[in-house]
Protein backbone atom coordinates (compact mmCIF):
# COMPACT_ATOMS: atom_id res chain seq x y z
CA UNK A 1 0.00 0.00 0.00
CA UNK A 2 2.89 2.20 0.60
CA UNK A 3 3.76 2.04 -2.96
CA UNK A 4 0.10 3.12 -4.01
CA UNK A 5 0.81 6.26 -1.79
CA UNK A 6 4.16 7.20 -3.10
CA UNK A 7 3.03 7.05 -6.39
CA UNK A 8 0.45 9.39 -5.98
CA UNK A 9 2.26 12.03 -3.97
CA UNK A 10 4.10 11.90 -7.06
CA UNK A 11 2.02 11.89 -9.59
CA UNK A 12 -1.29 12.89 -8.52
CA UNK A 13 -4.72 12.21 -10.62
CA UNK A 14 -6.78 14.90 -11.00
CA UNK A 15 -9.28 15.31 -8.17
CA UNK A 16 -12.47 15.78 -9.55
CA UNK A 17 -16.58 14.88 -9.63
CA UNK A 18 -17.72 11.71 -10.60
CA UNK A 19 -21.06 12.20 -11.06
CA UNK A 20 -22.06 8.96 -11.28
CA UNK A 21 -20.89 7.87 -7.65
CA UNK A 22 -22.56 10.33 -5.61
CA UNK A 23 -25.57 9.48 -3.59
CA UNK A 24 -28.00 11.24 -5.95
CA UNK A 25 -27.36 8.94 -8.44
CA UNK A 26 -27.49 6.01 -6.40
CA UNK A 27 -30.89 6.81 -4.79
CA UNK A 28 -32.56 6.90 -7.89
CA UNK A 29 -31.22 3.97 -9.11
CA UNK A 30 -32.99 2.39 -5.84
CA UNK A 31 -36.39 4.08 -7.08
CA UNK A 32 -35.82 2.58 -10.39
CA UNK A 33 -35.40 -0.95 -8.75
CA UNK A 34 -38.30 -0.51 -5.67
CA UNK A 35 -35.74 0.40 -3.17
CA UNK A 36 -36.49 3.08 -0.34
CA UNK A 37 -32.94 4.75 0.73
CA UNK A 38 -31.83 6.74 3.09
CA UNK A 39 -32.29 10.27 2.48
CA UNK A 40 -29.69 12.65 0.42
CA UNK A 41 -30.33 15.66 2.65
CA UNK A 42 -29.22 13.92 6.31
CA UNK A 43 -27.30 11.16 4.67
CA UNK A 44 -23.89 9.85 5.99
CA UNK A 45 -21.45 9.10 3.06
CA UNK A 46 -18.10 7.70 2.74
CA UNK A 47 -15.35 7.97 -0.17
CA UNK A 48 -12.54 5.17 0.15
CA UNK A 49 -9.23 6.80 -1.85
CA UNK A 50 -10.54 10.05 -1.50
CA UNK A 51 -7.99 11.88 -2.79
CA UNK A 52 -8.11 15.75 -2.57
CA UNK A 53 -11.74 15.61 -2.36
CA UNK A 54 -12.85 16.57 -5.21
CA UNK A 55 -15.57 13.93 -5.88
CA UNK A 56 -16.97 14.79 -2.47
CA UNK A 57 -16.34 18.32 -1.46
CA UNK A 58 -19.16 19.32 -4.12
CA UNK A 59 -21.83 17.00 -2.39
CA UNK A 60 -20.96 18.46 1.02
CA UNK A 61 -21.69 22.05 -0.37
CA UNK A 62 -25.06 21.11 -1.88
CA UNK A 63 -26.21 19.41 1.58
CA UNK A 64 -25.44 21.23 4.50
CA UNK A 65 -26.74 18.36 6.73
CA UNK A 66 -25.56 15.51 5.21
CA UNK A 67 -22.59 14.25 6.99
CA UNK A 68 -19.44 13.32 4.83
CA UNK A 69 -16.28 11.34 5.70
CA UNK A 70 -13.10 11.06 3.12
CA UNK A 71 -10.26 9.03 3.93
CA UNK A 72 -7.29 8.53 1.44
CA UNK A 73 -3.61 7.00 2.56
CA UNK A 74 -1.78 9.93 0.99
CA UNK A 75 -0.99 12.50 3.44
CA UNK A 76 -0.54 14.76 0.86
CA UNK A 77 -4.09 14.13 -0.77
CA UNK A 78 -5.52 14.27 2.51
CA UNK A 79 -4.32 17.91 3.87
CA UNK A 80 -5.15 19.44 0.46
CA UNK A 81 -8.75 18.10 0.88
CA UNK A 82 -9.04 19.95 4.17
CA UNK A 83 -7.24 22.72 3.00
CA UNK A 84 -10.05 23.38 0.14
CA UNK A 85 -12.71 22.42 2.17
CA UNK A 86 -11.86 25.39 4.87
CA UNK A 87 -11.73 27.80 1.64
CA UNK A 88 -14.90 27.32 1.05
CA UNK A 89 -16.42 26.96 4.55
CA UNK A 90 -17.50 23.81 4.62
CA UNK A 91 -18.22 21.97 8.12
CA UNK A 92 -19.95 19.19 7.58
CA UNK A 93 -16.95 16.80 6.01
CA UNK A 94 -14.00 15.15 7.45
CA UNK A 95 -11.06 14.04 6.23
CA UNK A 96 -8.73 11.06 7.61
CA UNK A 97 -4.97 10.04 6.19
CA UNK A 98 -5.64 6.18 6.51
CA UNK A 99 -5.09 2.95 5.56
CA UNK A 100 -8.27 1.32 4.18
CA UNK A 101 -7.24 -2.10 6.04
CA UNK A 102 -7.31 -0.44 9.31
CA UNK A 103 -11.15 0.30 8.67
CA UNK A 104 -13.59 -1.61 10.36
CA UNK A 105 -17.31 -1.69 11.73
CA UNK A 106 -15.87 0.66 14.73
CA UNK A 107 -15.57 3.79 11.61
CA UNK A 108 -19.18 4.11 12.00
CA UNK A 109 -22.40 3.73 9.99
CA UNK A 110 -22.59 4.96 6.62
CA UNK A 111 -25.73 5.30 4.06
CA UNK A 112 -23.35 5.46 0.91
CA UNK A 113 -19.99 4.29 0.23
CA UNK A 114 -17.92 5.42 -2.64
CA UNK A 115 -14.77 3.73 -3.92
CA UNK A 116 -14.18 4.96 -7.52
CA UNK A 117 -10.74 3.99 -9.02
CA UNK A 118 -9.17 2.23 -6.50
CA UNK A 119 -10.47 -1.53 -6.74
CA UNK A 120 -8.66 -2.69 -9.84
CA UNK A 121 -4.97 -0.75 -8.58
CA UNK A 122 -4.36 -2.91 -5.68
CA UNK A 123 -3.74 -5.98 -4.71
CA UNK A 124 -6.49 -8.95 -3.68
CA UNK A 125 -6.10 -8.74 -0.17
CA UNK A 126 -7.30 -4.99 -0.50
CA UNK A 127 -9.91 -5.71 -2.75
CA UNK A 128 -11.36 -8.21 -0.26
CA UNK A 129 -10.86 -5.36 2.87
CA UNK A 130 -12.68 -2.63 0.31
CA UNK A 131 -15.29 -5.24 -0.01
CA UNK A 132 -15.46 -6.37 3.59
CA UNK A 133 -15.69 -2.13 4.64
CA UNK A 134 -19.17 -2.40 2.17
CA UNK A 135 -20.48 -5.32 4.32
CA UNK A 136 -19.61 -4.02 7.93
CA UNK A 137 -20.06 -0.16 7.45
CA UNK A 138 -23.03 0.26 5.00
CA UNK A 139 -26.06 0.84 6.75
CA UNK A 140 -29.05 -1.81 6.17
CA UNK A 141 -30.63 0.38 3.04
CA UNK A 142 -27.14 2.01 2.03
CA UNK A 143 -25.64 1.57 -1.00
CA UNK A 144 -22.17 0.84 -2.52
CA UNK A 145 -20.64 2.45 -5.28
CA UNK A 146 -17.78 0.76 -6.77
CA UNK A 147 -15.37 1.37 -9.74
CA UNK A 148 -12.97 -0.98 -12.00
CA UNK A 149 -11.64 -2.22 -14.89
CA UNK A 150 -13.26 -5.16 -16.61
CA UNK A 151 -12.02 -7.92 -19.20
CA UNK A 152 -12.77 -8.37 -21.82
CA UNK A 153 -11.98 -4.78 -22.96
CA UNK A 154 -8.85 -4.64 -21.23
CA UNK A 155 -6.79 -7.67 -22.35
CA UNK A 156 -6.04 -5.22 -25.18
CA UNK A 157 -5.09 -2.89 -23.38
CA UNK A 158 -3.06 -5.00 -21.18
CA UNK A 159 -0.61 -5.41 -23.96
CA UNK A 160 -0.22 -2.05 -24.44
CA UNK A 161 0.77 -2.05 -20.46
CA UNK A 162 2.96 -4.79 -21.16
CA UNK A 163 4.81 -3.26 -23.80
CA UNK A 164 5.57 0.18 -22.00
CA UNK A 165 6.24 -1.69 -18.50
CA UNK A 166 8.93 -4.16 -20.55
CA UNK A 167 10.24 -0.90 -22.12
CA UNK A 168 10.97 0.95 -18.89
CA UNK A 169 12.25 -2.56 -17.17
CA UNK A 170 15.86 -1.83 -16.87
CA UNK A 171 15.23 2.04 -17.26
CA UNK A 172 14.86 4.88 -14.11
CA UNK A 173 11.82 3.94 -12.54
CA UNK A 174 11.14 7.56 -10.68
CA UNK A 175 11.18 9.70 -14.24
CA UNK A 176 7.75 9.92 -15.13
CA UNK A 177 8.32 12.19 -18.30
CA UNK A 178 10.77 8.90 -19.53
CA UNK A 179 8.24 6.74 -18.71
CA UNK A 180 5.54 8.57 -21.31
CA UNK A 181 8.47 9.18 -23.81
CA UNK A 182 9.70 5.75 -24.01
CA UNK A 183 6.60 4.07 -23.41
CA UNK A 184 4.74 5.94 -26.93
CA UNK A 185 8.12 5.64 -28.87
CA UNK A 186 7.81 1.75 -28.39
CA UNK A 187 4.15 2.06 -29.31
CA UNK A 188 4.90 4.09 -32.59
CA UNK A 189 7.35 1.69 -33.50
CA UNK A 190 5.44 -1.36 -32.69
CA UNK A 191 2.34 0.11 -34.44
CA UNK A 192 4.24 1.36 -37.69
CA UNK A 193 6.14 -2.30 -38.05
CA UNK A 194 4.52 -5.16 -36.45
CA UNK A 195 3.34 -7.72 -38.77
CA UNK A 196 -0.34 -8.37 -38.53
CA UNK A 197 -1.73 -9.59 -35.15
CA UNK A 198 -3.11 -9.56 -31.80
CA UNK A 199 -0.63 -7.15 -30.46
CA UNK A 200 -0.64 -5.14 -33.69
CA UNK A 201 -4.79 -5.25 -33.25
CA UNK A 202 -4.15 -3.61 -29.65
CA UNK A 203 -2.18 -1.03 -30.48
CA UNK A 204 -4.23 0.25 -33.41
CA UNK A 205 -7.72 0.19 -31.74
CA UNK A 206 -6.04 2.23 -28.63
CA UNK A 207 -3.03 3.77 -29.40
CA UNK A 208 -4.55 7.79 -31.44
CA UNK A 209 -7.40 7.81 -27.80
CA UNK A 210 -4.55 6.99 -25.40
CA UNK A 211 -2.30 9.88 -27.26
CA UNK A 212 -5.46 12.18 -25.62
CA UNK A 213 -5.13 11.21 -21.95
CA UNK A 214 -3.89 13.02 -19.60
CA UNK A 215 -0.49 12.32 -18.07
CA UNK A 216 -1.67 11.13 -14.54
CA UNK A 217 -4.27 8.74 -16.46
CA UNK A 218 -1.34 7.28 -18.36
CA UNK A 219 1.07 6.72 -15.62
CA UNK A 220 -1.71 5.56 -12.81
CA UNK A 221 -3.20 3.24 -15.58
CA UNK A 222 -0.38 1.87 -17.96
CA UNK A 223 2.76 2.35 -15.27
CA UNK A 224 1.25 1.19 -12.62
CA UNK A 225 2.62 -1.59 -10.17
CA UNK A 226 -1.17 -2.75 -9.90
CA UNK A 227 -3.35 -2.72 -12.46
CA UNK A 228 -5.63 -6.17 -12.15
CA UNK A 229 -9.43 -6.00 -14.00
CA UNK A 230 -12.11 -8.45 -13.31
CA UNK A 231 -14.64 -9.60 -15.40
CA UNK A 232 -17.45 -8.77 -14.22
CA UNK A 233 -19.01 -12.09 -12.68
CA UNK A 234 -15.97 -11.94 -10.55
CA UNK A 235 -16.33 -9.19 -8.96
CA UNK A 236 -20.01 -10.01 -8.18
CA UNK A 237 -18.93 -13.35 -6.76
CA UNK A 238 -16.86 -11.75 -4.25
CA UNK A 239 -19.57 -9.47 -3.18
CA UNK A 240 -21.22 -12.44 -2.54
CA UNK A 241 -18.81 -13.23 -0.24
CA UNK A 242 -19.04 -10.21 2.28
CA UNK A 243 -23.18 -10.60 2.08
CA UNK A 244 -23.36 -8.09 -0.82
CA UNK A 245 -24.98 -8.13 -3.80
CA UNK A 246 -26.02 -6.67 -7.36
CA UNK A 247 -28.61 -3.35 -7.45
CA UNK A 248 -27.25 -2.17 -11.01
CA UNK A 249 -24.92 0.03 -12.89
CA UNK A 250 -24.93 3.69 -11.70
CA UNK A 251 -25.19 4.17 -15.09
CA UNK A 252 -28.05 2.41 -15.10
CA UNK A 253 -29.51 3.68 -18.29
CA UNK A 254 -27.35 0.50 -19.61
CA UNK A 255 -29.63 -1.83 -17.04
CA UNK A 256 -32.51 -0.31 -18.13
CA UNK A 257 -31.67 0.06 -21.89
CA UNK A 258 -29.07 -2.55 -22.59
CA UNK A 259 -27.15 -1.18 -25.32
CA UNK A 260 -28.12 -4.06 -27.92
CA UNK A 261 -30.42 -4.94 -30.69
CA UNK A 262 -33.81 -5.94 -29.38
CA UNK A 263 -33.42 -9.35 -30.97
CA UNK A 264 -30.42 -10.07 -29.38
CA UNK A 265 -32.07 -8.88 -26.27
CA UNK A 266 -34.61 -11.42 -26.53
CA UNK A 267 -31.47 -14.05 -26.94
CA UNK A 268 -30.05 -13.56 -24.11
CA UNK A 269 -32.84 -13.26 -21.86
CA UNK A 270 -33.95 -16.47 -22.77
CA UNK A 271 -29.92 -18.14 -22.41
CA UNK A 272 -29.87 -16.24 -18.64
CA UNK A 273 -33.83 -16.77 -17.56
CA UNK A 274 -33.66 -14.25 -15.06
CA UNK A 275 -29.79 -14.01 -13.42
CA UNK A 276 -28.85 -10.50 -14.15
CA UNK A 277 -25.54 -11.02 -13.15
CA UNK A 278 -24.93 -13.41 -16.20
CA UNK A 279 -27.11 -10.77 -18.35
CA UNK A 280 -24.30 -8.29 -17.51
CA UNK A 281 -21.85 -10.15 -18.46
CA UNK A 282 -22.84 -10.97 -21.85
CA UNK A 283 -23.06 -7.69 -22.22
CA UNK A 284 -19.51 -6.79 -21.35
CA UNK A 285 -18.63 -9.97 -23.93
CA UNK A 286 -20.61 -8.41 -26.40
CA UNK A 287 -19.66 -4.85 -26.02
CA UNK A 288 -15.91 -5.38 -25.03
CA UNK A 289 -16.47 -3.77 -22.05
CA UNK A 290 -13.37 -2.15 -20.29
CA UNK A 291 -14.92 -0.42 -17.30
CA UNK A 292 -17.88 -0.94 -14.47
CA UNK A 293 -19.44 1.78 -12.02
CA UNK A 294 -20.98 -1.04 -10.35
CA UNK A 295 -23.60 -0.41 -7.18
CA UNK A 296 -24.04 -2.81 -4.22
CA UNK A 297 -26.22 -3.47 -1.55
CA UNK A 298 -26.68 -5.99 1.50
CA UNK A 299 -27.98 -9.41 0.75
CA UNK A 300 -30.97 -8.80 3.29
CA UNK A 301 -32.43 -5.29 1.18
CA UNK A 302 -31.46 -6.84 -1.95
CA UNK A 303 -34.84 -9.66 -1.87
CA UNK A 304 -36.78 -6.30 -2.20
CA UNK A 305 -35.29 -5.69 -5.41
CA UNK A 306 -38.24 -5.25 -8.31
CA UNK A 307 -36.48 -5.20 -12.01
CA UNK A 308 -39.87 -4.64 -13.46
CA UNK A 309 -38.80 -1.13 -13.26
CA UNK A 310 -42.47 0.18 -12.14
CA UNK A 311 -41.48 3.54 -10.74
CA UNK A 312 -43.94 5.17 -8.88
CA UNK A 313 -45.21 8.58 -10.29
CA UNK A 314 -44.77 9.89 -6.75
CA UNK A 315 -41.29 9.29 -6.69
CA UNK A 316 -40.75 11.72 -9.85
CA UNK A 317 -42.58 14.24 -8.16
CA UNK A 318 -40.21 14.87 -5.52
CA UNK A 319 -37.44 15.22 -8.20
CA UNK A 320 -36.07 18.70 -9.97
CA UNK A 321 -35.21 18.86 -13.32
CA UNK A 322 -33.66 20.68 -16.05
CA UNK A 323 -32.78 21.17 -19.16
CA UNK A 324 -32.00 23.69 -22.54
CA UNK A 325 -34.04 22.27 -25.76
CA UNK A 326 -35.11 23.93 -28.86
CA UNK A 327 -37.75 23.08 -31.48
CA UNK A 328 -36.74 21.83 -34.66
CA UNK A 329 -39.09 23.43 -37.54
CA UNK A 330 -37.69 20.77 -40.07
CA UNK A 331 -38.07 17.50 -37.88
CA UNK A 332 -40.83 18.99 -35.97
CA UNK A 333 -39.28 17.72 -32.67
CA UNK A 334 -37.46 19.48 -29.50
CA UNK A 335 -34.02 18.44 -28.95
CA UNK A 336 -31.33 18.45 -26.57
CA UNK A 337 -29.43 21.59 -27.09
CA UNK A 338 -26.46 19.80 -24.65
CA UNK A 339 -26.98 16.16 -26.47
CA UNK A 340 -28.10 16.80 -29.46
CA UNK A 341 -30.80 14.42 -29.03
CA UNK A 342 -34.79 14.45 -30.36
CA UNK A 343 -36.98 14.48 -27.92
CA UNK A 344 -40.01 12.22 -27.39
CA UNK A 345 -43.14 14.34 -28.43
CA UNK A 346 -46.44 15.39 -26.24
CA UNK A 347 -43.82 16.74 -23.42
CA UNK A 348 -43.67 20.51 -24.94
CA UNK A 349 -44.98 22.31 -22.11
CA UNK A 350 -41.99 20.55 -20.20
CA UNK A 351 -39.17 21.81 -22.90
CA UNK A 352 -40.49 25.43 -23.24
CA UNK A 353 -40.74 25.99 -18.96
CA UNK A 354 -37.59 24.47 -18.78
CA UNK A 355 -35.59 26.48 -21.42
CA UNK A 356 -37.13 29.50 -20.30
CA UNK A 357 -36.05 29.28 -16.71
CA UNK A 358 -32.31 27.60 -17.74
CA UNK A 359 -30.52 26.60 -16.07
CA UNK A 360 -32.79 26.61 -12.97
CA UNK A 361 -34.63 23.59 -12.18
CA UNK A 362 -38.43 23.01 -11.63
CA UNK A 363 -40.05 20.46 -9.14
CA UNK A 364 -42.34 17.87 -11.64
CA UNK A 365 -44.66 17.78 -8.75
CA UNK A 366 -45.85 21.42 -9.74
CA UNK A 367 -44.98 21.32 -13.17
CA UNK A 368 -47.45 18.01 -13.06
CA UNK A 369 -50.06 20.07 -10.86
CA UNK A 370 -51.15 22.61 -13.71
CA UNK A 371 -50.68 19.76 -16.70
CA UNK A 372 -53.06 17.49 -15.27
CA UNK A 373 -55.47 20.87 -15.42
CA UNK A 374 -55.46 20.43 -19.24
CA UNK A 375 -54.74 16.58 -19.78
CA UNK A 376 -56.34 13.14 -19.35
CA UNK A 377 -55.53 10.28 -17.38
CA UNK A 378 -53.67 8.73 -20.13
CA UNK A 379 -51.44 11.66 -20.85
CA UNK A 380 -50.61 12.05 -17.53
CA UNK A 381 -49.61 8.26 -17.41
CA UNK A 382 -47.80 8.57 -20.51
CA UNK A 383 -45.94 11.80 -19.35
CA UNK A 384 -44.47 10.39 -16.14
CA UNK A 385 -43.32 7.15 -18.54
CA UNK A 386 -41.59 9.91 -21.01
CA UNK A 387 -40.13 11.45 -17.89
CA UNK A 388 -38.68 8.80 -16.36
CA UNK A 389 -37.31 7.67 -19.56
CA UNK A 390 -35.56 11.36 -19.64
CA UNK A 391 -34.29 11.17 -16.44
CA UNK A 392 -32.58 7.79 -16.89
CA UNK A 393 -30.90 8.66 -20.42
CA UNK A 394 -29.61 11.43 -18.54
CA UNK A 395 -31.40 13.93 -20.87
CA UNK A 396 -33.09 15.61 -17.69
CA UNK A 397 -30.36 16.57 -15.01
CA UNK A 398 -32.03 15.92 -11.67
CA UNK A 399 -31.41 17.01 -8.47
CA UNK A 400 -33.54 16.83 -5.25
CA UNK A 401 -33.97 20.47 -4.13
CA UNK A 402 -34.78 23.90 -5.75
CA UNK A 403 -31.74 25.72 -7.55
CA UNK A 404 -32.61 29.16 -9.45
CA UNK A 405 -30.46 31.47 -11.00
CA UNK A 406 -31.40 34.48 -13.06
CA UNK A 407 -33.39 34.13 -16.24
CA UNK A 408 -31.04 36.48 -17.95
CA UNK A 409 -26.93 37.65 -18.03
CA UNK A 410 -26.69 40.55 -15.96
CA UNK A 411 -25.37 43.60 -17.53
CA UNK A 412 -22.23 43.32 -15.10
CA UNK A 413 -21.18 39.71 -15.12
CA UNK A 414 -20.39 38.25 -11.27
CA UNK A 415 -18.99 34.92 -11.02
CA UNK A 416 -20.20 33.64 -7.61
CA UNK A 417 -18.09 33.37 -4.72
CA UNK A 418 -17.47 29.75 -4.65
CA UNK A 419 -16.69 29.10 -7.94
CA UNK A 420 -13.83 32.30 -7.46
CA UNK A 421 -12.24 30.40 -4.08
CA UNK A 422 -12.14 26.88 -6.38
CA UNK A 423 -10.71 29.22 -9.04
CA UNK A 424 -7.64 30.48 -7.00
CA UNK A 425 -7.28 26.98 -5.14
CA UNK A 426 -7.04 25.38 -8.31
CA UNK A 427 -4.39 27.90 -9.43
CA UNK A 428 -2.32 27.89 -6.78
CA UNK A 429 -2.11 23.94 -6.31
CA UNK A 430 -1.53 23.05 -9.98
CA UNK A 431 -4.32 22.37 -11.16
CA UNK A 432 -4.57 19.06 -8.94
CA UNK A 433 -8.37 19.54 -8.05
CA UNK A 434 -11.43 19.63 -10.68
CA UNK A 435 -13.79 22.74 -11.00
CA UNK A 436 -17.70 22.22 -11.01
CA UNK A 437 -20.79 23.73 -10.53
CA UNK A 438 -24.13 22.83 -7.95
CA UNK A 439 -24.71 20.51 -11.17
CA UNK A 440 -21.76 18.01 -10.38
CA UNK A 441 -20.27 19.22 -14.01
CA UNK A 442 -17.16 19.16 -14.43
CA UNK A 443 -15.69 22.44 -15.69
CA UNK A 444 -13.23 22.84 -18.27
CA UNK A 445 -11.37 26.30 -18.43
CA UNK A 446 -8.58 27.77 -20.87
CA UNK A 447 -5.63 27.57 -17.88
CA UNK A 448 -3.70 30.08 -20.18
CA UNK A 449 -6.11 32.82 -19.93
CA UNK A 450 -9.07 32.13 -17.55
CA UNK A 451 -7.03 31.61 -14.20
CA UNK A 452 -6.01 35.75 -15.03
CA UNK A 453 -9.29 36.49 -16.76
CA UNK A 454 -12.26 34.88 -14.44
CA UNK A 455 -11.39 36.72 -11.49
CA UNK A 456 -12.14 40.40 -13.53
CA UNK A 457 -15.74 39.19 -13.70
CA UNK A 458 -16.66 40.64 -10.45
CA UNK A 459 -20.13 42.90 -11.15
CA UNK A 460 -18.06 45.67 -12.03
CA UNK A 461 -17.61 45.36 -15.58
CA UNK A 462 -19.80 45.06 -18.59
CA UNK A 463 -19.20 42.99 -21.59
CA UNK A 464 -16.80 46.19 -23.25
CA UNK A 465 -15.16 46.80 -19.62
CA UNK A 466 -14.05 42.45 -19.97
CA UNK A 467 -12.88 42.49 -23.36
CA UNK A 468 -10.85 45.86 -22.46
CA UNK A 469 -9.46 43.84 -20.30
CA UNK A 470 -9.03 40.53 -22.02
CA UNK A 471 -6.91 43.03 -24.37
CA UNK A 472 -4.59 44.01 -21.41
CA UNK A 473 -3.88 40.56 -20.68
CA UNK A 474 -2.87 39.64 -24.77
CA UNK A 475 -1.04 42.15 -24.58
CA UNK A 476 1.20 42.13 -21.54
CA UNK A 477 2.02 38.69 -22.51
CA UNK A 478 0.03 36.44 -20.51
CA UNK A 479 -1.81 34.84 -22.98
CA UNK A 480 -1.59 35.09 -26.99
CA UNK A 481 -4.47 34.62 -29.54
CA UNK A 482 -3.82 31.79 -32.18
CA UNK A 483 -5.59 31.36 -35.49
CA UNK A 484 -4.77 28.16 -37.85
CA UNK A 485 -1.63 27.25 -35.89
CA UNK A 486 -0.23 30.69 -36.48
CA UNK A 487 0.28 33.51 -33.63
CA UNK A 488 -2.19 36.69 -33.94
CA UNK A 489 -0.28 39.58 -34.68
CA UNK A 490 -3.03 41.91 -36.29
CA UNK A 491 -4.60 44.54 -33.65
CA UNK A 492 -7.80 44.57 -35.44
CA UNK A 493 -8.04 40.32 -35.18
CA UNK A 494 -6.81 40.94 -31.87
CA UNK A 495 -9.76 42.86 -30.77
CA UNK A 496 -12.34 40.90 -33.08
CA UNK A 497 -11.02 37.29 -31.19
CA UNK A 498 -11.23 39.46 -27.68
CA UNK A 499 -14.93 39.90 -28.16
CA UNK A 500 -15.72 36.77 -29.41
CA UNK A 501 -14.30 35.05 -26.60
CA UNK A 502 -15.61 37.64 -24.21
CA UNK A 503 -18.89 36.80 -25.34
CA UNK A 504 -19.04 32.80 -25.24
CA UNK A 505 -17.36 33.10 -22.04
CA UNK A 506 -19.89 35.06 -20.53
CA UNK A 507 -22.61 32.59 -22.25
CA UNK A 508 -20.49 29.83 -20.99
CA UNK A 509 -20.47 30.81 -17.29
CA UNK A 510 -24.40 31.55 -17.35
CA UNK A 511 -24.92 28.14 -18.44
CA UNK A 512 -23.53 26.06 -16.21
CA UNK A 513 -24.76 28.36 -13.20
CA UNK A 514 -21.89 30.20 -12.10
CA UNK A 515 -22.96 33.61 -12.26
CA UNK A 516 -24.49 35.64 -9.23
Amino acid sequence: MQDVKKSYDDVPYMSKVYKESLPENSYLAGLLYGLKMSEIGSARVLELACSMGGNIIPFALNHKNAKVVGVDISSIHIQKAKNLANELNITNIEFYEKNILDIDKSFGEFDYIIAHGVYSWVSDDIKDKILQIFDECLAPNGVAYLSYNTYPGWKGKEILRDIMLYRMEDKEQNNPDLKLELGFDTLAFLKNNSVPGIAKTAIDEYYDDLKLRSKSYILHEYFEETNRPNYFYEVVNSAKKHNLEFLSEANFKNSVFPPIADELKKALNNECKGDRVRFEQFIDFITDGVFRRSLFVKNEFSKKIDTNFNIKFKDLDRLFVSGNFKYDMDKELYVNLKSGAFMPKNMFELFEELSAIYPSNLNVAEFMKEYRKTHSVDDVSSFYLNLAYLIISKELAFSFEKVTFDKSIKEKPKLNTIFLKLLDFTKTNGHTTGLFNKFYDNIEINKDVDYDFLPLFDGKKDENDLVNELIKLENSGKFKFILEGSLVNSKKMVNLMAKRYTKEKIDTLFNIGILE
